[in-house]
């Protein structure tokens, strides 16, 4: 399902389900979660600018962060009304 929906961002740039427009960071294909030497949990990650790729990186979490992360996917993922977005479309 594409959304046609587009979000300005804080630096003027617009959000959109073109991925070959703007920035736009995903979960980095083929790459699986894991946990680092201190036990936190990081989801890998892929960095791109208008279809051209700039980096891999790692989001690192603690395991409450993980605990929170998981509990607004799983609300999310059962039909609950998503937090309400600020101006530049983060939480509020």
């Amino acid at each position: 399902m594409v959304n046609s929906l587009a979000t300005t961002t804080s630096r003027g740039g617009t959000l959109t389900a073109n991925r070959q427009t703007g920035w736009r960071i995903e979960r980095a294909p083929g790459k699986p979660l894991g946990r680092t030497n201190a036990g936190r949990f990081f989801i890998p990650l892929l960095i791109t600018a208008d279809g051209q790729e700039i980096a891999e990186v790692n989001l690192v979490l603690t395991g409450s962060d993980s605990e929170r992360l998981l509990g607004e996917l799983s609300r999310l993922l059962s039909g609950g009304e998503p937090a309400p977005l600020d101006p530049i479309g983060g939480p509020a």
